[in-house]
C-alpha cells in the first residue's frame, strides 16, 4: 500500500482511491463578501483615526518661524514661565494648567537678547585655552 502511494506521488498520479478530490477553482461569494466587509471595516477605522487626529489639531501648521520659544523656567509642579518671540515682540507668559496669561510685553530696546549659539568647536577651544597659562 505504501509503495502504491509513493509511486503515485512520484509519477503525479492522483487517481488512487486515497487521493482527496480537488475543488473546482473559483471564488465563493460568501468568502468574497466577508473579505470585502473586512476591507471596508479597516478603511473605516483608518478614516476615523484620521478624523480624530484632525479634530485634536495634531496636524496644525507651524507658524513658519514667526513664533519662537526663547526659553522657559519651571515655577512649580505644573506652572511655567515662558519667553516667546512673535515677530519683533517678546512676551513673558505664565502657563498653568488650563490657563495662559501674559505677564509682560517686551518691545524695542527692552527685548531680551537670545543667547549666542555655542558650537562644540568654540567650547573646546575655550576649555583648552583655560588650561594654558
Amino acid at each position: 500500500m505504501n509503495a502504491l502511494l509513493l509511486t503515485s506521488a512520484v509519477l503525479g498520479v492522483t487517481s488512487s482511491p486515497l487521493a482527496a478530490p480537488t475543488a473546482s477553482p473559483g471564488l465563493d461569494p460568501a468568502v468574497a463578501g466577508r473579505w470585502f466587509a473586512g476591507l471596508l471595516l479597516v478603511l473605516a477605522f483608518v478614516f476615523l483615526c484620521l478624523w480624530g487626529l484632525k479634530r485634536l489639531n495634531r496636524w496644525s501648521m507651524p507658524a513658519r518661524g514667526q513664533i519662537r520659544l526663547l526659553g522657559g523656567l519651571p515655577l512649580g509642579g505644573r506652572e511655567k514661565l515662558l519667553v516667546v518671540e512673535i515677530g519683533e515682540t517678546q512676551l513673558i507668559l505664565g502657563v498653568a494648567p488650563g490657563r495662559v496669561q501674559t505677564l509682560h510685553v517686551l518691545e524695542g530696546e527692552r527685548r531680551l537678547k537670545p543667547p549666542g549659539e555655542r558650537s562644540f568647536a568654540r567650547q573646546l577651544q575655550q576649555a583648552v585655552g583655560k588650561g594654558k597659562v
